[in-house]
């Protein structure tokens, strides 16, 4: 009896010494793996900004040339939407946009010409760009240049001594600049960006009066996007 016991204590040891080689061992806990931010994909946002500096000298010819009254220094406030698509390979980021701006982008000027008064007015009162971009982002942030397209509505008012007259039209030029932008989360981004448009020169004439009109502005801009 006495060794029929201590067989089955040395069994009972044995089984439980294999069962604890069975038992699993502790898994240790795996960190999440965090993927570097990418600037692919579409995206919209809006803008708002400032536009400055424009150059429009007002020569009058009737019908040859008889002088200038000054020069239209456009400036005012813009507003408006855009949408485009970034393309990241490595750190480059290559992309396409189109934006569309209401604008109150006017000046007016008064001038004389040998004694005869003369007035002129522009006013641009929305314009669009569509136009590449190409960028180098460290991470969430983006520099880049981007250039192409403009169009624009243009309304100019010419009067000088008794003649005067209004051209309303639209016209097509271009625009370049550059920008920085941020990623604050995934899908949500801030910008300033910098653009000259001009749309280039071209004649305009009525009651027997022409003159060159030659409407530009620099801008500069706040935006926000969303990214999809």
């Amino acid at each position: 009896m006495r060794i029929s016991a201590a067989v089955v204590a040395l069994l009972l040891s044995s089984t439980a010494a294999f069962s604890a080689d069975l038992a699993p061992a502790p898994v240790e806990p795996v960190a999440p793996v965090v993927l570097p931010f990418s600037w692919t994909g579409f995206y919209a946002g809006a803008n708002v900004g400032y536009a400055f500096g424009g150059d429009d000298r007002v020569g009058i010819r009737n019908p040859t040339f008889i002088g200038d009254i000054g020069k239209l220094n456009a400036k005012g406030f813009l507003g408006g939407l855009q949408v485009g698509y970034n393309y990241q390979f490595d750190s480059i980021v290559v992309g396409l946009e189109a934006d569309f701006q209401g604008a109150q982008i006017k000046d007016s000027v008064n001038g004389t010409i040998d004694g005869t008064p003369g007035h002129a007015r522009s006013d641009i009162k929305w314009y669009g760009t569509v136009r590449p971009r190409i960028g180098y982002a460290y991470d969430r942030f983006l520099i880049y240049a981007t250039g192409g397209l403009a169009y624009g509505s243009i309304e100019y008012k010419l009067r000088f001594d008794d003649a005067g007259f209004k051209n309303s039209d639209t016209k097509v030029g271009w625009t370049a600049g550059a920008g920085i932008e941020y990623a604050f989360t995934d899908n949500l981004s801030g910008r300033l960006e910098y653009q000259y448009v001009n749309f280039g020169s071209y004649k305009i004439h009525g009651a027997g009066l022409t003159t060159d009109a030659s409407p530009d502005f620099h801008a500069v801009r706040l935006g926000v996007n969303y990214k999809f």
